[in-house]
């Protein structure tokens, strides 16, 4: 492993920890806002509400700062060494939550949890870990940021009249779309400037990268409200890796190593994970059993 990549490597585990911080004080904000007013579930209301908490303006810092670390790790490593460490934050926001919310993890997290993450890790093991020299096709480029833009606009919207748990894996698999786009998007920027591409190229794909992550914040507020961290956290994480990969793939050349046999490996992989994902979708705990949990410990008058 070469400097450049040590050092990714280490920025990428700091992003990861930051995240984990976001996301578990983010879902503790977004179920208090839902419990704390009747007009807080839906809309603007309940984005409004959420304003007016500090605690969630802590985790969007710790989520801001996570992404300020993360951008400069691109800047050392491709996409396929930074990205695969994102998954980490899962890991660490599970402990994270339940100490908030004085809650036992189940085993079935636990092991979903892990599961999810070891698949994840053999998917993008496999991959190269040094950036590709092949210069990015503008339309290419200009391409996926369409069409990234147009699907998360258009499943966001037809999500609003799923039940809410359908409805939270949804929407949490945009906002890892959004993230894992932005991810891409920004390592093609880089990219962009040290061949000396286009301005108007380089402007179009920051424009992507600055509405993307509102975009991807404004979703995940919602799948944590109507899912809780498991459906929330896990479904976001695991899209934004594979969105940033496919990116790194199609965009930058990015490739698996061990020909056919790793393709082989990465399908299988790519099992694990989803096996891992649903695992822990269905085992963590709702919204509505976190509020039925509490009611039942909370002390009567």
């Amino acid at each position: 492993m070469t400097a450049d990549s040590s050092i990714a490597v280490a920025l990428a585990c700091c992003s990861a920890l930051a995240y984990a911080l976001s996301a578990a004080l983010q879902r503790r904000e977004t179920g208090r806002t839902v419990d704390s007013s009747e007009h807080a579930g839906a809309g603007l209301p309940f984005f409004g509400a959420l304003l007016r908490r500090p605690w969630w303006w802590g985790g969007v810092a710790a989520m801001v700062v996570g992404a300020m670390i993360h951008v400069v790790a691109l800047g050392f490593g491709s996409i396929t060494l930074v990205q695969p460490i994102g998954v980490t934050a899962l890991i660490l926001a599970l402990p994270l939550d339940a100490w908030l919310e004085k809650r036992r993890i189940h085993r079935a997290e636990w092991v979903g949890a892990v599961v999810l993450v070891i698949g994840l890790a053999g998917l993008f093991g496999l991959a190269e870990h040094q950036p590709s020299e092949t210069p990015p096709d503008a339309d290419l480029v200009l391409g996926t940021v369409v069409v990234v833009l147009v699907l998360a606009a258009v499943v966001a919207v037809a999500s609003g009249r799923a039940p809410p748990v359908p409805r939270a894996v949804v929407r949490a698999a945009v906002s890892g779309l959004c993230a894992g786009a932005t991810s891409g998007l920004v390592r093609v920027t880089f990219r962009l400037v040290q061949d000396g591409r286009s301005p108007w190229l380089i402007a179009a794909v920051l424009g992507a990268a600055t509405i993307l992550p509102v975009a991807s914040i404004l979703l995940l507020q919602t799948a944590y409200r109507d899912g809780g961290l498991d459906a929330g956290l896990s479904t976001q994480i695991t899209v934004d890796q594979v969105a940033a990969m496919a990116i790194g793939i199609v965009v930058l050349g990015e490739r698996f190593s061990l020909g056919v046999s790793g393709s082989v490996l990465a399908a299988l992989s790519a099992v694990v994970a989803v096996t891992g994902l649903v695992t822990l979708i269905r085992s963590g705990p709702t919204p509505e059993q976190r509020v039925r949990a509490t009611a039942g410990t909370a002390p009567h008058p």
